[in-house]
């Protein structure tokens, strides 16, 4: 995987850990569904090893790991 090349999410992918709302159930404030497409802005760097920049539809910008992404194939 190359900078330019398109993924999309394996499965829904969560940022925030959950929390405990008043009715006592889990929720998530932020999370991409699975198959979210995006473009490959940045390789892995000595910071974030094995984590490549993404940029999905709607501007939005998540460092994932490789498991978290696979190649889109249209």
């Amino acid at each position: 995987m190359l900078p330019g090349c398109l993924v999309e999410t394996t499965h829904e992918v969560r940022a925030v850990p959950p929390f405990e709302t008043v009715s006592g159930t889990a929720e998530y404030s932020v999370g991409l569904p699975a198959g979210t497409v995006g473009l490959i802005i940045a390789l892995p760097q000595g910071d974030r090893p094995r984590q490549y920049l993404i940029q999905f539809v709607g501007g939005q910008e998540w460092w994932m790991y490789t498991n978290e992404i696979a190649p889109h194939l249209s």
